[in-house]
Parts: C-alpha cells; sequence; structure tokens
C-alpha cells in the first residue's frame, strides 16, 4: 500500500526531475563539451529540482497524502547518482567504440555545414566523404546513415527515393542544419524563404503572447518592487548620476522606442557615443555595482513596463540601437528580417550564444533569431524563458 502511494507523486517527481535537466541543457549534445561545465550544470539542475520537489509536497502533501522527507532526499541522492554514472558509462562506451553516424555532403561548393560539423565533433556525426556527384552505387557501397544535398533535383528523386528505402536519411543542407544545431544558416537563405518567413499569420500566437506578457509582466513588477528599490538604493550611493538609463531601441517593423534599465555604468561612460558591449569583467566604463546587476541580470527589471507598455515582448529577438542596426542591415543580407517580430526581453539567441560584441557576433545570433522566428509558437516561448531562468542560475 505504501508503495502504490509513492507512484504517482514520484511519476511527477521524476518527470520534474527531467524537465529541469533539459532545460539545463543537459540532454544536449551541443552544451556541456567540458567537465567543468557539465558539473556546474549537473549539481545546480539537481539541487533545484531537489528544492522544487520539496515545494511540490509542501503545498500538496495533503492532496497526496505523503510527505516524504527522507525519502525525497534518498531519491534525489540515487537518482543524482544514477544519472551521472550512467552519462560516463555512456559516454565512455561511444568514446572508446567511436559511434559515429556516418554521414556523406553532396554539394557543388564547401558548405558551412561542414566547419560546424568540424567545430561540434562532440554531437555524434562522421563525415566520411565531402563530394559534388550524387553517385548512387557509391554512397551505397560506403553505407552512411545520413546523405545531405545541397538541392533537390528533380532528376535525383529517384536516387533519393532508393537511398530512403535502404533505411539512409536523406535532408537538404539547410534542413540538416536546422534540425542539428537549432539555428538557420543565414548565409544560405533565398528570397522565397525570406518571404515565407514575413508573411507567416500568427494571429492567435499573438494574441496569446500579448496577453501572457501583460499578465506576467504585472506580477513580476509587483513581486520585484522590493528589489526595484534594493537596486535602486545602491546605484544611488555608490555613484553619481540617475537610477534608470534609458536610450533608443529598435523595434518591430523599425519602430523606435525608449528601453528602460538600471544603470549599470558611470555616467559620462559614452561620451564619445556608442561602442558595443565588451566583458563586465574587463570594461571599465562599468561600476562595481553595475557589473552585480549586469551578472545577475538585474539591470533588465525595468523593463518589465516596456513589455507591459507593448515596446518589447517577453521572448522576441534582442532590439539593438539605431546605430548599430543601420551598421549591421548593411554588412548582413536580411538583418532587417528579425524586425518583422516583436523584439524580446531574452531570445533563442541569448540562451545560446555569448553575449554579442561584434558585428560577426551579430552575424551568428541572427541564425539563432531566424530559427526562432520560423518556429515561433507559445511552447517555444515557454522553453527559451524557462532556459533563460537556468542560464541566470548558472552564473
Amino acid at each position: 500500500m505504501e508503495l502504490k502511494a509513492h507512484i504517482i507523486p514520484f511519476s511527477i517527481i521524476i518527470s520534474l526531475f527531467i524537465l529541469i535537466f533539459y532545460i539545463f541543457n543537459l540532454y544536449s549534445f551541443r552544451f556541456n563539451k567540458n567537465t567543468t561545465e557539465f558539473i556546474n550544470s549537473f549539481a545546480k539542475s539537481l539541487m533545484i529540482s531537489f528544492s522544487i520537489s520539496v515545494l511540490i509536497f509542501y503545498i500538496f502533501g495533503d492532496f497526496f497524502k505523503l510527505t516524504p522527507k527522507t525519502n525525497l532526499v534518498i531519491f534525489t541522492g540515487i537518482f543524482g547518482i544514477v544519472d551521472f554514472y550512467l552519462r560516463i558509462l555512456i559516454k565512455r562506451y561511444f568514446t572508446h567504440k567511436r559511434i559515429n553516424r556516418k554521414i556523406i555532403i553532396i554539394s557543388t561548393e564547401r558548405d558551412s555545414l561542414v566547419e560546424e560539423l568540424n567545430r561540434n565533433q562532440n554531437i555524434g556525426y562522421e563525415i566520411i566523404k565531402e563530394t559534388n556527384d550524387f553517385d548512387l552505387n557509391q554512397i551505397i557501397g560506403l553505407d552512411p546513415d545520413v546523405v545531405v544535398i545541397n538541392e533537390n533535383k528533380e532528376i535525383e528523386f529517384n536516387k533519393i527515393y532508393i537511398l530512403i528505402k535502404k533505411g539512409i536519411s536523406v535532408y537538404t543542407i539547410n534542413n540538416f542544419y536546422e534540425e542539428i544545431f537549432q539555428k538557420v544558416p543565414a548565409e544560405k537563405l533565398e528570397k522565397d524563404e525570406v518571404i515565407d518567413y514575413i508573411s507567416k499569420s500568427k494571429t492567435i500566437f499573438n494574441f496569446a503572447k500579448r496577453i501572457l506578457d501583460i499578465i506576467l509582466s504585472l506580477v513580476l513588477i509587483i513581486v520585484l518592487s522590493p528589489v526595484f528599490i534594493l537596486v535602486a538604493i545602491l546605484i544611488k550611493t555608490t555613484s553619481r548620476g540617475p537610477v534608470l538609463y534609458k536610450h533608443t531601441r529598435i523595434g518591430f517593423n523599425n519602430t523606435k522606442f525608449m528601453i528602460y534599465k538600471f544603470r549599470s555604468m558611470y555616467v559620462d561612460a559614452e561620451k564619445n557615443g556608442a561602442v558595443w558591449t565588451k566583458d563586465n569583467k574587463k570594461d571599465p566604463r562599468i561600476t562595481a555595482i553595475g557589473r552585480f546587476i549586469r551578472e545577475t541580470h538585474l539591470d533588465e527589471i525595468p523593463q518589465l513596463t516596456n513589455i507591459l507598455k507593448g515596446d518589447i515582448s517577453f521572448v522576441g529577438p534582442r532590439p539593438e540601437r539605431p546605430e548599430f542596426v543601420n551598421e549591421l542591415k548593411m554588412n548582413i543580407p536580411y538583418y532587417d528580417l528579425r524586425h518583422s517580430v516583436k523584439t524580446g526581453l531574452t531570445g533563442w539567441a541569448q540562451v545560446n550564444y555569448k553575449y554579442g560584441s561584434s558585428t560577426e557576433d551579430a552575424k551568428e545570433k541572427l541564425k539563432y533569431d531566424f530559427f526562432y522566428i520560423k518556429n515561433r509558437n507559445i511552447f517555444f516561448d515557454i522553453v527559451i524563458i524557462l532556459k533563460t531562468i537556468a542560464k541566470i542560475f548558472t552564473y
């Protein structure tokens, strides 16, 4: 009887642990490339999972008719040990056996996909051949798991069909790139794709997103009001100048709006004009308190008012300053496409890429922005918000 009483509550707890591990990227080949990063994410996700589990049993203990204090500690310990060592064993097995999915790339030109795969060899793919010739017999003889082609010509459809019947996955380069790296190869976008991006009707999604923005921003403004006051006092008492910093940003449909942040720099930091943000630890323009609120993202809290006003959303491409937008539009094809949706406090680029500080960084972040624009939905927004929270905990 006691075992049966534990089944439903602990099924929920297991699901919670798996969800939080996912949010902390512990099931992603693209992350945790080194041991320190992995252990850091693993320990924090386990701690947060346990804390939320305690909260669940505290709130719903009467409903479950269970308050398993000792059992929950034991379960967390067992889950952590088993999961940790399973990962080590699986990694050792794959490393020892050198098990990778074999891939053939058929393209008339060297593609950025090759560079990405070479940079990310931990994701489990091994390029066994690059060729510009769709030689069916040779491909079958090499027995690949995946064939990626640059163009899907009509005359090659029969060859593709034969490969598929033999259990070989066939992708176009763009589709494979998006599926594996969860970003769009911006340099390979075609005009018809751009038109498709812009033309997508998302009326219901936009309405639901706006309702969610209003409710969440109101709740957070109320809940975080003590933090507002504390941060304001710290800023005012440690450096001269206003508490809030405001400047112009470019948002949806290239409209200009004023964004609000807690001031993290000295008051005369930009007397010579706007420059790319540097590493917080190396930027002499940032105050001591400013460095702390940037690392913890507390400087972003005033943007809740921007969300409430409708200037930005919780999720979307980050709004840039006009000076940078003008420069980037000249240097990056289709850069302006990111303004076809409402900009956001956080976004897919923010949870997947470092803080941008150059045109090259902007090009890379744009790939993630395009992926978001193409695949945006409420569930995706929720995942991004959860991953943003997880990212804050990793600092």
